[in-house]
């Protein structure tokens, strides 16, 4: 008689940056349909990983989804407000830098100074 080994292979799946880029957006095509039927905005927040999971937060708002805008859609003295819970969205902010990740902006009333991610402005 003869006795054959049976090997288990396990074939384990690594969490890695690509895969997690891939998922994100996989997960904006999946809520499409959600954001209709509802009439809300979701928005999938900073994912954090590991090599056996990923954890992040969901955010449903009522209304229309912002468009994200990126550095192109701005010029030098644009007139432009920040989307941010920390800010008032009345406050308004005037473009004085463009750099290749953010966008440095006066505040229109005190003068003060802040470097921000484009995707936070608004026109």
């Amino acid at each position: 008689m003869r006795r054959e080994a049976k090997y288990l292979i396990k074939i384990k799946v690594m969490i890695n940056k690509q895969k997690v880029q891939e998922f994100r957006n996989e997960f904006q095509k999946a809520v499409e349909q959600l954001e209709k039927d509802f009439g809300v905005a979701i928005s999938l927040g900073t994912i954090s990983f590991n090599a056996n999971e990923l954890r992040s937060k969901m955010t449903a708002k009522v209304g229309k989804a912002q468009p994200k805008l990126s550095a192109n859609d701005f010029k030098i003295g644009d007139v432009v407000f920040i989307n941010h819970k920390k800010i008032a969205n009345t406050k308004t902010f005037e473009i004085l830098k463009i750099n290749n990740k953010n966008i440095k902006v006066r505040d229109r009333d005190d003068n003060s100074l802040l470097t921000v991610s484009p995707s936070l402005l608004k026109k």
